[in-house]
């Protein structure tokens, strides 16, 4: 599954990589995400950044560099859209790997990718599919939500019940 920045970082924060892992088992990340998330984290000593190092380093996430005729694509994906160069490079390595989905949060991101075939999930969806695989419980999605919140990401209040309605809806396995 290729990774955006965003959800790399919340689920690094909580040292939970390990679910991403467990859901998808190939983690893919672009080079772009690669310097956003390590080395700008490593420089500023985020914890995070080292999570997701480490997990590079043991083979658990995989950094791709784009074609250069992807990497054109992403540029032009970054201007159309307007969206960051790691947003775009993450939607250009769907479309030269052939992937029909990958895992990003932002909103202008996520309507890029669609504009070509590609399903997004958030980092909200990947928590709720970990809930009823039984690989978080509710006090683990309640840190998650509260560090998110704590962070730069930015709910609607309808979403967040709209997700805390669902929540209650899934049968774990």
């Amino acid at each position: 599954m290729i990774v955006n920045a965003s959800p790399l970082i919340i689920f690094g924060k909580l040292n939970r990589i390990d679910i991403l892992k467990n859901l998808y088992k190939k983690i893919e990340i672009t080079n772009e995400v690669y310097r956003e998330v390590v080395l700008k984290g490593v420089e500023q000593n985020l914890r995070d950044a080292l999570v997701v190092k480490e997990h590079i380093d043991d083979k658990n996430i995989n950094i791709f560099t784009l074609a250069p005729k992807f990497f054109d694509t992403a540029s032009r994906i970054q201007l159309i859209y307007n969206i960051d160069i790691g947003e775009a490079e993450t939607i250009a390595l769907a479309l030269q790997l052939n992937k029909k989905e990958i895992i990003i949060d932002e909103i202008a991101a996520r309507e890029a990718a669609k504009a070509f075939g590609i399903k997004t999930i958030g980092s909200l969806r990947v928590l709720l599919i970990a809930y009823r695989e039984g690989l978080i419980d509710k006090e683990e999605i309640n840190n998650f939500i509260n560090e998110m919140e704590n962070s730069k990401y930015r709910f609607s209040t309808k979403v967040l019940l709209e997700f805390w309605d669902l929540l209650g809806k899934i049968k774990k396995k």
